[in-house]
C-alpha cells in the first residue's frame, strides 16, 4: 500500500480501532448498569429477537453497500439505485418479519416475543435508509466521520435506554436503545454523506450493483452458517452443559482475534478496491497484512493454546475445567479464521466472489464431514473439526491467491516465516510453564502472569530476529510517516537497539 493510500489507510485504521475501543469500554459500563436495572427475561426476549432477525440481516440489504464500495467506477445513477434498492428491500424484509413474528414465537415458546420482534424489524427499514450514505464514506475512507457517528449513536441510543431502564420500561429500554441508535446512525450518515435521493429509472445501476450484492450476500450467509455449525450440532447432540465448555472456550480465543481484525477490516475493503486494478499492489498490500497479523496472530492464538489451563482458571473459574482441551485446539482455529478473513476481503475487493464462493461451499462441505467423523471424540473432536475446516480454508485460499495475484508462493511462505517461529515458540515455552505451575502447584494467577511476560518476550524476539527482522521492518515502514501516532521516538530507539536488524534487513 505505497504513498498516499498508505497514509490514508493507517489513518483510517486508527479511527476505527479508536471507534471500536471506545465502544467496547462504553458497552462494558452499560452493560453492568442494565444488568442491575432489568430483569434477565429482559435481555432473554432481545437475544431470541437478535437471533431471527440475524437470518434475515445477510439477505435485508443484498450486498448493496459492499457493491457500492467495491465497484471501481461510481456514478450518480449507482448511488441513488443503492439508496432506494435498499430503502425498499429494508421495508419488506420489516413487513416479513413482522407477519412471521407469530411464528417465531412458537418456535421459542414465548409469546412475549411478538411485539418485541416485530418493533426490532423496524431496524431492516431505518438501516436501508443509511446502507448507501455508510458505504459511500467507507468508500471515500471517511472513517473519521463514521467513528464520530457510531460513537455519537451509541451514546444516543444507551443512554436513553439507561433512562427508560431506570423509570421502569423493562425490555423496552432495550427496544429502545437499538431502534435508536441505528435511527441517530442513519440520519447523521446522511447528513454527513449526502447522497443522491432522486430515483433513477434505469435498470443498469440495479442490475449491476444488486448481481454483485446478491453473491456477497449468500457468501456472508454462508459464512454465518459456517461460524455456527459447531455451536448447533454441539448443542443438539452434546447437551447445554457442554455446549457452555465449548462457546466459553471459542469466545476466549476469539474475541482476542476478533477485535485485532474487525477494525482493520472495515477499512481493507475499501482501500483494496482502490487498487484493484493495480494487481501487483493489491498483492504487496495483502503481504503486508499478512506478516503483520500472521506475525502478531499466531504468537498470540498458540500461546493461548499453551496457557489454555491458567487462562481458564483465572478468567472462568476452576469449574470450567472442560474448557481447557477445547481452548487448546479452537485457539489455532481462531487464528487460521482470522487470517482467512483477509483473504476472503482480498477476493471480494478484486471481484473475485466465484472463487470466494467455491472456497466457501468447500468449506461447509468440509466441516460438516469433519464434526460427523470427528464428533466422537467429544468437545475436543467437535473442536478439531473446527480447526480441521478453518486450516484447510487458510490452505486453499492461499493456493487461490497465489494463482489470481503477481505474487510467488515462497512470498506467501515466507510471509507467515516470524508468525509462525514465535507461534510454535510460544506454544511450546508457555505449555512448558503451564506444566511446571501444576508440578509446582503454583497458583494460576502466577502461572498466568509469567506466561504473559513470556509471550511478550516471544514476540518481541520473532519481529525483530526471525527473517532478518521482517516483521520488525513492515510494521516500522507503515507507522513511521505517520505523525499523529507520535511514534519517531520510540522507532528511533529501537533502531539503535536493533541496529543490526535493519542493516541486514534493508537488503531482503
Amino acid at each position: 500500500m505505497p504513498g498516499s493510500l498508505t497514509r490514508t489507510t493507517i489513518s483510517a485504521a486508527k479511527w476505527t480501532y479508536l471507534s471500536t475501543f471506545i465502544t467496547a469500554g462504553l458497552q462494558i459500563i452499560v452493560t453492568a448498569v442494565l444488568a442491575r436495572l432489568l430483569a434477565p427475561e429482559a435481555f432473554g426476549l432481545v437475544a431470541m429477537a437478535t437471533l431471527v432477525l440475524r437470518f434475515g440481516q445477510y439477505f435485508a440489504q443484498m450486498g448493496v453497500g459492499q457493491a457500492i464500495v467495491q465497484r471501481a467506477e461510481l456514478g450518480d445513477d449507482h448511488a441513488s439505485a443503492g439508496f432506494w434498492s435498499s430503502v425498499i428491500i429494508g421495508a419488506l424484509f420489516t413487513t416479513l418479519a413482522w407477519a412471521l413474528a407469530p411464528l417465531a414465537s412458537q418456535a421459542f415458546g414465548n409469546a412475549e416475543l411478538i411485539p418485541v420482534l416485530r418493533w426490532m424489524s423496524l431496524s431492516f427499514l431505518i438501516t436501508g435508509t443509511s446502507t448507501t450514505s455508510f458505504a459511500l464514506l467507507r468508500r471515500a475512507m471517511r472513517f473519521k466521520a463514521i467513528a464520530v457517528v457510531e460513537v455519537s449513536a451509541y451514546v444516543a441510543g444507551y443512554g436513553g435506554a439507561l433512562v427508560m431502564a431506570a423509570t421502569g420500561a423493562g425490555v423496552w429500554a432495550l427496544v429502545f436503545a437499538g431502534l435508536c441508535q441505528t435511527a441517530v446512525a442513519s440520519v447523521l450518515y446522511n447528513l454527513v454523506a449526502r447522497p443522491i435521493l432522486v430515483p433513477v429509472g434505469r435498470w443498469q445501476p440495479y442490475r449491476e450493483l444488486l448481481g454483485f450484492g446478491t453473491t456477497v450476500s449468500f457468501i456472508s450467509f454462508l459464512e454465518f452458517v459456517n461460524s455456527n455449525l459447531d455451536t448447533m450440532v454441539v448443542g443438539r447432540f452434546a447437551g447445554a452443559a457442554n455446549l457452555g465448555y465449548y462457546t466459553r472456550a471459542l469466545s476466549l480465543t476469539g474475541l482476542p482475534m476478533q477485535y485485532m481484525s474487525t477494525s482493520l477490516s472495515k477499512v481493507l475493503l475499501p482501500s483494496f478496491s482502490r487498487a484493484q486494478d493495480d494487481s501487483g499492489r493489491v498483492a504487496r498490500a495483502y503481504l503486508t497484512v499478512i506478516t503483520v497479523f500472521a506475525g502478531i496472530g499466531l504468537p498470540v492464538g498458540l500461546g493461548m493454546s499453551g496457557a489454555a489451563r491458567e487462562i481458564v482458571a483465572v478468567l472462568l473459574g476452576p469449574q470450567w475445567g472442560a474448557s481447557v482441551p477445547v481452548m487448546r485446539v479452537v485457539a489455532i482455529a481462531s487464528v487460521a479464521a482470522m487470517l482467512s478473513h483477509f483473504g476472503g476481503i482480498m477476493l471480494e475487493a478484486t471481484a473475485r466472489l466465484k472463487e470466494k464462493l467455491t472456497l466457501r461451499l468447500s468449506q461447509l462441505a468440509l466441516f460438516g464431514v469433519a464434526l460427523l467423523l470427528l464428533g466422537r471424540f467429544g468437545l475436543v473432536g467437535f473442536a478439531a473439526a473446527f480447526a480441521v475446516s478453518e486450516a484447510a480454508q487458510l490452505v486453499a485460499q492461499t493456493v487461490v491467491i497465489s494463482g489470481a495475484l503477481p505474487v510467488s508462493a515462497r512470498s506467501l511462505v515466507r510471509a507467515y516465516g516470524p508468525g509462525l517461529a514465535g507461534g510454535v515458540l510460544a506454544a511450546v515455552l508457555l505449555y512448558g510453564e503451564s506444566l511446571a505451575g501444576a508440578a509446582m502447584s503454583l497458583p494460576a494467577g502466577i502461572v498466568l502472569i509469567m506466561q504473559v511476560l513470556t509471550g511478550a518476550l516471544v514476540l518481541f524476539f520473532s519481529a525483530l530476529h526471525v527473517d532478518h527482522g521482517r516483521l520488525y521492518l513492515e510494521i516500522r515502514s507503515r507507522i513511521s510517516g505517520a505523525p499523529w501516532l507520535r511514534v519517531r521516538s520510540i522507532i528511533t530507539r529501537l533502531d539503535r537497539l536493533t541496529g543490526w536488524t535493519q542493516g541486514n534487513g534493508a537488503g531482503q
